[in-house]
């Protein structure tokens, strides 16, 4: 059982774009965490806890 999923596997779980769910990580609509590695300048893989996405798909998503 995955315990995260990525931008894009939450993308494609919720059936909407990546770039909305960047959105949606940039303005805090769901819960997210970002994972800092050696040598990202700033950047690193953002992760979607699978039981946040499925609180807010039960909250009616937006």
């Amino acid at each position: 059982m995955r315990l995260a999923l990525t931008v894009k596997e939450a993308a494609d779980a919720l059936g909407i774009s990546t770039s909305t769910v960047y959105w949606m990580v940039y303005y805090n609509e769901i819960p997210h965490q970002r994972v800092k590695s050696r040598g990202c300048n700033g950047q690193g893989k953002i992760l979607i806890p699978v039981k946040e996405v499925e609180k807010w798909l039960q909250k009616g998503g937006a």
